[in-house]
């Protein structure tokens, strides 16, 4: 599962980028600068993904994932 968070853009002589970011959740482990696509996009893993056990045989990932664009 994918959660939207936050987007930027930024303007430079030629160039306007949208930078977003998300939130995902998934049960397969990831790791640090690992790419995920999703709808036709290519995000990045920023950081080192979370690794979650809320109860006992349930683990789950939690990482923040980034796109620019433009």
């Amino acid at each position: 599962m994918m959660q939207p968070r936050t987007s930027t853009t930024s303007s430079e002589p030629g160039r306007q980028a949208v930078t977003g970011s998300w939130w995902l959740f998934t049960l397969d482990p990831i790791a640090a600068r690992e790419r995920v696509e999703h709808d036709g996009r290519v995000y990045q893993v920023e950081g080192d993904p979370e690794r979650w056990e809320p109860r006992p045989g349930r683990v789950h990932y939690e990482t923040t994932l980034t796109h620019a664009d433009g």
